[in-house]
């Protein structure tokens, strides 16, 4: 009997330790940190990319900061929030901001934010996924 409880107690402790490195999200959230530039949005299989830049109007821009705190700009005000990784690639996003009037394209990314569930991040590309598999697509400013 004690032959037995040895080595299975061995086969519980590694099984336990390799399952709890698939479970944290210390590593995705340090490569999460940094600034991403939104540069286009998928809505039903429909691509709309970024327009250009005009007098008055900002690039939209988020700021994953340490700590779950979230920066970032629309096309016309300033945001504010937290942000919060979880298991298989979940995120929640909240916060608010000034309340100027938006571009069509501002109004875009205002509207999903809300809804952001999941992400995809590769080398200097984050997917922020939306209401039925729709994208929000950013790449790496810093």
């Amino acid at each position: 009997m004690k032959a037995l409880i040895i080595p299975t107690a061995s086969v519980l402790f590694f099984s336990l330790l390799a399952g709890c490195g698939k479970t944290t999200t210390i590593s995705s959230n340090v490569e999460l940190t940094g600034k991403w530039q939104l540069e286009s949005i998928v809505q039903e299989d429909d691509t709309i990319s970024k327009p250009a830049t005009t007098k008055g109007v900002m690039d939209i821009s988020l700021n994953f900061k340490e700590k779950g705190e979230l920066e970032g700009t629309t096309s016309t005000n300033i945001l504010t929030g937290f942000y919060e990784t979880a298991q298989q690639n979940t995120i929640q996003i909240g916060g608010g901001g000034t309340e100027r009037v938006e571009t069509n394209w501002g109004n875009l990314f205002v509207n999903a934010l809300p809804s952001v569930n999941l992400y995809d991040l590769k080398t200097n590309r984050l997917i922020l996924y939306y209401e039925n598999n729709n994208q929000l697509i950013f790449s790496r400013v810093q």
